[in-house]
């Protein structure tokens, strides 16, 4: 069956159709000949210089010797890297800030001072970007990019001392800010929602106890609810835009470790399951202390949590599928596009990775009904030989347990609304971003009609993630289709597809460039660089941030 792809029609400014069984003779052409990048005269996408350049992030890519590994390593063999040994003290903003040099940095994270001058090698996103908070306190910054990352155990033989109380008093800011603080989670497409603080309250039948949330954000999807039930202990956080609102209590009589979330024009229904039935209740509970908070959402720490492996399988020669069942009496369904974090203690040293929270299928081949329900979640993990966490956590055994966060992400499904193309550029294991949005958009927009594309660039035929799935959901639907683009297949091969990497006349061939009538919305993810060169390349076509997601960049 022939599907279509996107070639842009310079005088329309949208696209035509052509088909993908017998691509345009003028496309082979450009992309055997590096894809004529000198006609757009841009640097070659593979270089780290042209991607900062043209997107304005510079991510470096370390020397040999400086990887994660190295740096536990170092710690290891030397004990301290301080600079001060046990001459530790309290200090002020003022004392901090005399070391604000690449040879000098010091650095304060969470109140306490660090000697970050032994990390500067170390560190992916390179000197720059630690010396933005070179000499400061640096808490803030950190917190908005990565702030699951476990930096006590990260930096540990690193520690100088700790900033006085005054000092920490002066740095701190304040939960709930009258306007949320800029960042990455913070929308480029629209301002945040200001909402006014929910209410709740609770009503019973001889089952069940139902607490409500009256919210007034009318686009509450359920995913944005999670319950935790413990014996002496029920929280409920509903994510509103980017603040979280929680209701927090000690039921009056014993829950199941079971309920059911319910949303419907922003009045959010948690029902719970009475161990006794029959019984009513005069209150539903006690109060305690995080009841009613409402807080800025990236303000908080994450939670982890244990979720148990029930299943590990084989997706690919280095790529396996893990099912995780959730605690018992945590609910949490992601978010399309959505992410968790993964820690283990590595060598005494707490690492922690970010993963795409999966579908057990993308062709409903096989569906899960638990994690329809918010009590277990699928994750596809690549092994990386050298790799720092990945050889531990794609060898887990059925019945062993993982330490999971709560989600984290800031894909808005709304944008689907509007648009006339769906473009997707996915390397290697960034198509697990990429997965549940197929599905999403194909399956849940009523009357939708934009088309899906997805690029999707590996290294070999054998690379490829769920390829016969994706050929089963391009046959299925017309609205799908799925470019793939190997850089490492041997010459002589079977493969009759494209080759190389992702190049100026990739990004020609399958992005309109936006117009009245054309509204395309490209989303990334893949690693820095790739995602870097291919968000370069589609604004040198035209398109700018509100027509452009980046998905939490791999490794």
């Amino acid at each position: 069956m022939t599907k279509s792809i996107f070639l842009q029609d310079s005088k329309l400014g949208c696209t035509e159709s052509k088909s993908a069984a017998n691509p345009s003779r003028r496309s082979e052409q450009r992309i055997c000949a590096c894809c004529g990048m000198a006609s757009l005269k841009v640097p070659r996408a593979d270089t780290i210089q042209s991607v900062s350049e043209l997107s304005g992030r510079k991510k470096v890519t370390l020397s040999p010797g400086h990887s994660l590994m190295d740096w536990i390593r170092l710690g290891r063999s030397q004990g301290d890297l301080s600079g001060v040994k046990d001459k530790r003290t309290d200090m002020t903003l003022a004392d901090l800030a005399t070391h604000n040099h690449p040879n000098d940095m010091w650095m304060a994270l969470r109140g306490k001072v660090y000697n970050i001058t032994p990390y500067i090698n170390y560190h992916p996103g390179g000197v720059e970007e630690l010396m933005r908070a070179a000499g400061k306190d640096g808490t803030d910054l950190f917190d908005d990019i990565h702030n699951w990352v476990n930096v006590e155990s990260m930096l540990e033989k690193c520690l100088v001392g700790h900033l006085g109380s005054s000092a920490k008093k002066a740095s701190v800011k304040k939960i709930l800010p009258k306007k949320p603080p800029p960042g990455p989670g913070s929308s480029i497409i629209r301002p945040p929602v200001t909402i006014e603080q929910p209410k709740q309250d609770w009503y019973q039948n001889d089952r069940q106890l139902v607490v409500v949330v009256y919210t007034k954000l009318f686009t509450l999807i359920r995913e944005f609810v999670t319950v935790e039930i413990m014996p002496d202990d029920v929280t409920i956080q509903v994510i509103l835009d980017k603040y979280s609102y929680f209701v927090h209590f000690k039921p009056a009589f014993a829950l199941k470790d079971t309920a059911t979330v319910d949303v419907n024009k922003g009045k959010v229904e948690v029902k719970f399951v009475k161990v006794i039935e029959g019984v009513q209740w005069q209150y539903h509970g006690q109060e305690l202390d995080k009841n009613h908070v409402y807080s800025f959402t990236k303000s908080l720490a994450p939670t982890y949590r244990k979720w148990k492996v029930t299943e590990n399988s084989r997706v690919t020669h280095d790529t396996r599928l893990l099912r995780l069942k959730a605690p018992p009496g945590y609910i949490m369904s992601a978010p399309v596009g959505y992410h968790i974090h993964i820690i283990n203690n590595i060598s005494g040293m707490q690492i922690g990775r970010s993963y795409t929270i999966m579908s057990p299928s993308i062709d409903n081949s096989k569906t899960d009904t638990e994690q329809e329900e918010g009590r277990a979640i699928h994750l596809m993990i690549k092994y990386y030989l050298g790799g720092t966490l990945t050889p531990w956590v794609t060898s887990v055994s059925v019945g062993d347990s993982i330490s999971v966060s709560n989600y984290d992400g800031n894909f808005e499904l709304q944008r689907l609304n509007d648009i006339t193309h769906l473009i997707l550029f996915a390397a290697g294991t960034g198509f697990t971003s990429m997965a549940r949005l197929i599905n999403y958009a194909l399956k849940n927009i009523v009357n939708a009609t934009f088309q899906v594309k997805l690029i999707f660039n590996n290294k070999t035929q054998a690379d490829i993630l769920w390829r016969e799935q994706l050929d089963n959901v391009a046959d299925a639907n017309q609205r799908f289709s799925v470019v793939h683009v190997l850089s490492q297949e041997p010459q002589g091969s079977d493969w009759t597809g494209l080759r190389g990497h992702i190049s100026a006349g990739i990004v020609e061939d399958f992005v309109p460039i936006p117009n009245a009538k054309c509204r395309p919305l490209v989303c990334i993810c893949g690693p820095w660089a790739y995602n870097d060169t291919v968000e370069s390349l589609t604004k040198l076509r035209g398109l700018k941030d509100e027509h452009l997601h980046i998905f939490c960049q791999t490794a």
